[in-house]
C-alpha cells in the first residue's frame, strides 16, 4: 500500500529556518535548512502555496520580531 505525500505549505523564513504548515497543526513548525532541503527532496512531503487568507491567519505568530516576511 502506497502513502500519499503530506501536504505542507512553506509560511514563511526567519534566517535559517523555515516555518512550515501542517495539516491539524493550528501553529507553523519551525524547521532547520537542512531539515527543509530534505523535505523538499523527499517523496513524502508536498509543498503547496499558501493563499493570502491563510497568511493572514499566521501573521501574528509570524511577524514576532519583525524577524519574518511574509
Amino acid at each position: 500500500m502506497e502513502k500519499k505525500p503530506v501536504q505542507v505549505q512553506l509560511v514563511g523564513k526567519e534566517g535559517d529556518r523555515y516555518k512550515i504548515r501542517f495539516p491539524h497543526l493550528k501553529i507553523p513548525v519551525t524547521v532547520n535548512e537542512n531539515l527543509y532541503h530534505q523535505m523538499l527532496n523527499s517523496d513524502e512531503y508536498r509543498f503547496t502555496s499558501l493563499n493570502s487568507s491563510a497568511k493572514n491567519a499566521y501573521a501574528p505568530q509570524l511577524r514576532k520580531n519583525n524577524k519574518v516576511a511574509l
